[in-house]
């Protein structure tokens, strides 16, 4: 249950604990105690771990839930409201342990009427629900309808505009009674009635389509006889020409301002991503400098996209043929070089178009080994049909030897072995043909996605738990891993998994993302902290058109050195460790490192990604000097297995430089979700600036989250950035004055004036 109820916290979602088994909250005050603290849901857990979860309903979370009772006659409601409106659009729906069900929408942002139909409850501001796992009173657990489980909330569905039409009718004063207990408006009435229900719906808001639907539903309940139905649509329009009347009671905000304190000075929200340094050609081994800078001209990205590629092209090229032993005499610490990594820019930056061109020379070795391993396969299958025809005439020869007390003919051999197909670089493989790859290529694999978010989410799923795990200890690079196959009566073991991996990630999807790893949840594994080498580079709007031929030369040289290092054996993977000066570098690079991972100053986040640069620094060196090595013509790799290889100071100095380089990049990355209500509020005020955006100086929470903004999305995420800028004083609470009717208006915020100045 702590686990469940942290998820939902994870997405935004308030929670509270209720009574076992029950409904009942156990905090004092309710639904009003739902939180999204990670602390305080584990602290309740902690004193009841087999508490029911609950999730308060309306603005609260964002959630407008259609309760569906069928003790109360509430499945032959939704049978007849299905049968006059159509089907529900497809949201998340639960399945209560009662044998009801709850069908959740967004929330509309207004009040909603306690019943829609007999049996069927609508919950907004001032309701909850129990959520699954929960157990009902009898016994029966809750649980979500449908394969996307609990996920389905993230992206509840609008509620259909028939429902929001019957909330808008009840809302503005219009009785939702059957058609024989209303009382009917005769000849001579008829217009006046429904004109004077058109004009309080307009002065609420409601629009003519709204409005329309309202008065054709009151037209056939009340009117005697019926107004012709171009009539009503008359009605309707003539009315929605008016403007609807403020929420808040005043007429413009002038009015509002001059019953409210004097407007304070805004305090500025710091909105700059944190600096990087400039990519330098000098952090690359030679043979790479000049592809590089060919492709990022051409195609004008920032160089860093194309050197972070080529740098996991390099790791996904070696792998298991070569590891480092960082320290001079504890042979029990090895480093294999295999690196994960990603590629971070906004849409529209090439990110995919990067990786093709990085990637297309170990594609077309790959295309050679694909294409020997055709021609193997020929001469495989010509020798397995030689060897049947032998094997045939043998049985043969044996029978007629036994019949006639001969001695037998030996039996003959199978000379030809089927041939193993290579593999370097895969893009979408499940994990079980991920594993039986790896059982073939003990030297390891190249994993590239043009988008990662896919991945993670993949990983993300209910049930896949043991592919995560899987793809955990592929990431080390030395760890044994069995499958057992019932269905195939084998096993197949890999002694060694090991993968490196690449992709691209777009901002704000890393920053949803990235919300989950920093908060304590059965996710929070580290895997995200695995990819070391991500790169976050500033883009800009120059652009120069270019139109010229790759260079051929620098493509050939990085082939030429990818090409003699996939010819490394594996058998025994060459075994490097530092010279003496490089060896005294790293001590030193060690030290600084492990004084900031053993601080007590930085984010677990961050303590856990920079950890990880104790192997990323000296696996970095080992491939920098691989690749300077293999770009020489006389270079053998038969020469490596020999004892005395070491890594030069050179390519030392040149991986603590490309770690410091991506020490900043990382804090780039991790800034913008280490304080999400800040990037919230950061994103809303640079929205609030644009004169364009609320153009009447006032909103409301739903005026936010309805405009779909990325990182503001959600009403959850909205408040919580209203909430900020209210404090820092770039908006203020309108008044609130209650409806007639009694209903509460939705908050309501002034934009300061001095924000677009």
């Amino acid at each position: 249950m702590r686990d469940w109820a942290l998820w939902y916290a994870r997405n935004a979602i308030s929670v509270f604990p209720c009574k076992p088994r029950g409904k009942e909250p156990l905090t004092p005050h309710g639904f009003k105690d739902a939180a999204t603290d990670a602390a305080q849901i584990g602290e309740w857990w902690e004193k009841w771990p087999q508490a029911n979860i609950g999730v308060p309903t309306g603005l609260a979370s964002g959630f407008l839930v259609v309760d569906v009772d069928p003790r109360n006659g509430g499945e032959d409601s939704l049978d007849d409201l299905r049968a006059k409106y159509g089907p529900f659009p497809d949201t998340a729906e639960q399945m209560t342990g009662g044998g009801g069900r709850h069908i959740i929408f967004r929330h509309p942002g207004i009040q909603v009427p306690k019943e829609l139909a007999p049996g069927i409850d609508l919950k907004g501001d001032g309701g909850y629900i129990v959520v699954a796992p929960s157990i009902h009173p009898s016994g029966n657990p809750y649980r979500w309808d449908g394969i996307s489980g609990a996920k389905a909330l993230l992206s509840a569905a609008e509620p259909p505009a028939w429902l929001l039409e019957r909330i808008s009718a009840c809302r503005n004063g219009l009785r939702m009674e059957s058609a024989e207990d209303a009382a009917k408006w005769g000849t001579g009435e008829r217009n006046n009635k429904l004109a004077s229900v058109a004009g309080t719906m307009r002065r609420r808001g409601c629009s003519q389509e709204a409005i329309a639907a309202a008065l054709l539903e009151e037209n056939r309940r009340r009117c005697d006889p019926l107004l012709p139905e171009t009539e009503v649509r008359r009605i309707a329009e003539s009315v929605a020409q008016y403007e609807p009347a403020r929420p808040t009671g005043f007429a413009d905000v002038e009015e509002a301002d001059a019953v409210s304190p004097p407007w304070p000075d805004p305090i500025p929200l710091e909105g700059a991503l944190p600096p990087v340094r400039a990519f330098s050609l000098d952090l690359l081994p030679a043979a790479f400098r000049a592809l590089v800078a060919d492709t990022a001209e051409r195609m004008q990205v920032p160089m860093d996209l194309v050197a972070a590629v080529l740098v996991l092209c390099l790791a996904g090229v070696v792998n298991r043929r070569a590891v480092i032993q960082p320290k001079a005499n504890d042979t029990g610490w090895v480093e294999v070089p295999n690196l994960w990594g990603a590629i971070i820019a906004p849409p529209g930056y090439l990110k995919s178009p990067v990786i093709q061109a990085v990637t297309k020379s170990l594609r077309e070795i790959e295309a050679e080994w694909r294409h020997t391993h055709e021609g193997a396969m020929a001469e495989y299958a010509q020798a397995k049909e030689e060897y049947e025809l032998r094997h045939a005439h043998w049985q043969s020869d044996y029978k007629a030897s036994l019949k006639n007390n001969k001695t037998t003919p030996a039996r003959p051999v199978d000379e030809s072995e089927e041939p193993v197909l290579r593999r370097l670089v895969l893009t979408d493989a499940t994990f079980q043909k991920l594993h039986e790859i790896m059982a073939d290529n003990p030297a390891g694999v190249f994993v590239v996605r043009d988008e990662l978010t896919g991945w993670l989410a993949q990983l993300d799923t209910p049930g896949r738990e043991g592919e995560r795990s899987f793809c955990l200890s592929a990431w080390k690079g030395d760890t044994p891993h069995t499958v057992d196959r019932i269905e195939r009566g084998r096993n197949i073991h890999v002694p060694h998994c090991c993968m490196s991996m690449l992709g691209g990630i777009q901002p704000a999807r890393l920053r949803s993302y990235m919300a989950d790893t920093l908060k304590s949840g059965p996710n929070d594994d580290g895997l995200l902290q695995r990819f070391q080498v991500m790169v976050w580079p500033d883009t800009t709007s120059d652009w120069t058109y270019i139109d010229r031929p790759p260079d051929a030369a620098a493509e050939q040289q990085v082939t030429q050195v990818f090409l003699k290092l996939v010819e490394l054996g594996v058998e025994h993977p060459a075994r490097f460790c530092f010279a003496p000066d490089a060896q005294e570098l790293f001590i030193e690079w060690l030290g600084d490192l492990e004084s900031k991972v053993r601080g007590d100053g930085l984010h677990p986040a961050l303590n856990s990604h920079l950890s990880k640069y104790r192997s990323l620094m000296p696996s970095l060196a080992l491939l920098f000097e691989l690749a300077d090595r293999a770009s020489f013509v006389g270079f053998d790799g038969s020469t490596l297995g020999t004892p005395g290889n070491f890594v030069s100071l050179e390519h030392t100095q040149q991986a603590a430089e490309f770690c410091s380089y991506l020490e900043a990049h990382m804090w780039r990355i991790y800034s913008c979700v280490v304080s999400p209500q800040i990037k919230a509020a950061q994103d809303l005020a640079a929205k609030l600036k644009q004169r364009n955006v609320f153009v009447d100086g006032s909103f409301c929470c739903r005026d936010v989250y309805l405009k779909g903004w990325s990182g503001l999305d959600s009403p959850a995420t909205a408040k919580q950035a209203i909430e900020v800028l209210v404090d820092a004083g770039w908006i203020r609470p309108l008044p609130d004055k209650r409806e007639p009717t009694g209903g509460r208006p939705a908050d309501r915020y002034q934009i300061n004036p001095k924000v677009r100045q």
